[in-house]
């Protein structure tokens, strides 16, 4: 996404605009259709003050002046003269002063809720908890003023289907009214969902839990750290085999039980590549975001969040909606930039404090083999998962463990700090080297350049009774997921060249066979074939396919033989159609990922020779 001046406001202020498109048209056209109806009405006035035989000159040039200077749209607001027209022309006028009405309340509204948002969005750049406050009221205001606007705009939209046509052409078409009508009640039903469905908002994390238990060696370290951070240690700790740590208020589900409470994520396999100093540098960082009520108001702006990124993603299904969508989504947007700059502010601190209980010096070197064994992390589970052969087995927990120390000793002179940032799954981190710089750590001293020079001993790893069966059970679940990923990508990468690359995609995508009143359907990882055609039509040779009226319509990328169509009440039983459609897409789309992923590999064989 595009996040400068010119990106802002093509993907966020212009779509968030077109929630005026409606009521500024419909504005626009009910002034011009009163204005018509009143040069109508007041021509015929005239005419008749003209032809008035009881009216002196002086009296004529006075009803006349009268008449031209206040329409009839206005008079007509007085009972005695609406007495004077027929229903049909109260009606009339009454539809196109209404309409007006709820174009500019429409208009009004959307300025109004715009700057009330835009101060709400200032707001909460002050501090969590105004930005936790902003967001509810914001959250409140805007699902509020959204529900208005999709009634208004419903009735004028109705409105618009029969007058544009009526005004214009002096005709109407009651389709046109009744799909107008149709689309504003699904609009509004859309609105209604969302705005009443609570998301349950629950993360799942693998690992293993340890309840709090002041006698554990774990937790009587913890709770050192606590008591000198003046702050309560968490709930529960899950170990497990992620490339981070984290703490959260928010609840987790963890082997299918839900937890609540402060939980403490901690990384077995990152514990044994850190030294004793460097863990409880980063446990300190962790416990001090407990401290600082960070996971306190984390977790109400994560729940807020996540509902409204619910309704949002209704609204964008819902259709006619997508107006609502944009609108509401300028708002995410900016309350996101708010958001990121608490976000680096809460590490900032933590970074400050775990630097005070420890040493900036070991901070700095925790936070350094943390990026470094993430960065080598992916590019081992990235190569192994890039090998085109079926594996046995993939080793990642042996090859991480092994390689490790001496990519994390070279990591300094090849990494872009300025971009490492370390993982996290409810938050973002400022980049690695903003983080040292703010600890008074610089790059450019040998003594930093040599952090990474020594392994570490584990020492915390130690303190968790059971760890090296909780990780080996972990990484086994693991490695068995990643398999299974692994053999299903395999038959989406290959244009089979040989007999094992053959064996693999047929394995997944078999020959499969469909009857119908024409002849016989064949389907298979290279091609389609059909009895009424004269050849196969390889999938290298489909484009455009579209399902129109009942016939499967597909467009031959090369001129030979013309385009190609299946019908599908050649079919005998509706499963039959679905299951023929399923599969021809699933064929066809599996073809065009591998001649993608096979062009993709070839230009990048070609930047690497010409880098070289």
């Amino acid at each position: 996404m595009d996040f400068g001046k010119l990106g802002v406001t093509r993907n966020f202020v212009l779509p968030a605009l077109c929630i005026f498109l409606v009521p500024v048209i419909s504005l626009l056209f009910f002034l011009h259709a009163q204005q018509q109806l009143n040069a109508r009405y007041r021509e015929a006035i005239l005419k008749q003050i003209a032809n008035d035989p009881t009216l002196n000159e002086e009296q004529r040039h006075e009803a006349t002046a009268f008449h031209r200077a206040i329409p009839l749209s206005r008079l007509i607001l007085q009972d005695e003269v609406a007495k004077s027209f027929d229903a049909e022309t109260r009606f009339h006028f009454a539809t196109f002063r209404w309409a007006i009405r709820l174009s500019i309340w429409s208009i009004a509204a959307g300025v109004l809720v715009l700057a009330l948002a835009g101060v709400c969005v200032l707001f909460s750049m002050r501090s969590q908890r105004a930005l936790a406050l902003s967001l509810a009221v914001g959250w409140h205001v805007l699902r509020i003023y959204t529900a208005i606007q999709v009634l208004v705009q419903g009735v004028l939209l109705v409105a618009l289907s029969f007058w544009v046509t009526a005004l214009w052409f002096n005709l109407y078409s009651v389709k046109l009214i009744g799909l107008t009508a149709l689309l504003a009640v699904v609009a509004a039903g859309t609105l209604i969902k969302g705005i009443f469905t609570v998301p349950k908002f629950s993360a799942e994390v693998e690992g293993e839990i340890f309840p709090k238990n002041h006698g554990a060696p774990i937790w009587k370290e913890l709770e050192s750290i606590c008591a000198t951070l003046g702050t309560e240690p968490p709930d529960q700790i899950i170990a497990g085999i992620d490339d981070n740590f984290f703490v959260t208020d928010a609840p987790l589900t963890v082997n299918g039980e839900r937890y609540q409470g402060r939980t403490l994520y901690i990384s077995l396999s990152l514990l044994k590549q850190l030294d004793g100093d460097e863990a409880k540098a980063v446990l300190a960082h962790e416990m001090a975001h407990f401290s600082g009520m960070d996971t306190l108001y984390g977790g109400k702006i994560s729940r807020l969040e996540h509902r409204y990124d619910h309704y949002l993603q209704t609204l964008y299904e819902g259709g006619t909606t997508i107006p609502i969508f944009y609108f509401l989504n300028v708002f995410r947007f900016l309350f996101a930039l708010s958001l990121g700059k608490h976000s680096r502010q809460r590490e900032f601190r933590a970074d400050g404090i775990a630097a005070d209980v420890v040493s900036p010096q070991s901070n700095a070197k925790a936070l350094l083999r943390v990026s470094a064994y993430s960065a080598y992390r992916g590019n081992v589970e990235q190569e192994v998962f890039d090998q085109e052969s079926v594996l046995e087995s993939t080793n990642l927990r042996e090859k991480i463990e092994q390689g490790f120390a001496p990519f994390a000793q070279q990591f300094l002179s090849s990494a872009d700090l300025d971009h490492i940032e370390t993982a996290h799954p409810f938050d973002t981190h400022p980049p690695i080297a903003d983080r040292l710089t703010a600890m008074g750590v610089s790059l450019r001293d040998r003594e930093t350049t040599a952090l990474l020079e020594t392994k570490g001993d584990g020492k915390w790893y130690e303190l968790i009774a059971g760890a090296s069966e909780i990780e080996s059970n972990l990484w086994r679940s693991y490695e068995e997921r990643f398999l299974k990923v692994h053999e299903q990508s395999l038959p989406y990468r290959f244009l089979p060249e040989n007999d094992a690359e053959r064996e693999i995609v047929e394995r997944a995508f078999p020959k499969m066979e469909f009857s119908c009143k024409k002849g016989l359907i064949t389907i298979d990882d290279q091609s389609i074939a059909f009895a009424e055609w004269q050849d196969k039509l390889p999938w290298s040779d489909v484009g455009n396919c579209v399902l129109d009226d009942g016939t499967l319509k597909i467009h031959r990328e090369s001129t030979a033989g013309g385009d190609l169509q299946i019908k599908m009440q050649w079919f005998r039983a509706a499963a039959e159609r679905q299951q023929f459609l399923e599969t021809f897409e699933k064929y066809l789309g599996r073809y065009k990922i591998a001649a993608e992923f096979q062009e993709q590999k070839c230009r990048q064989r070609e930047e690497d020779s010409s880098a070289e």
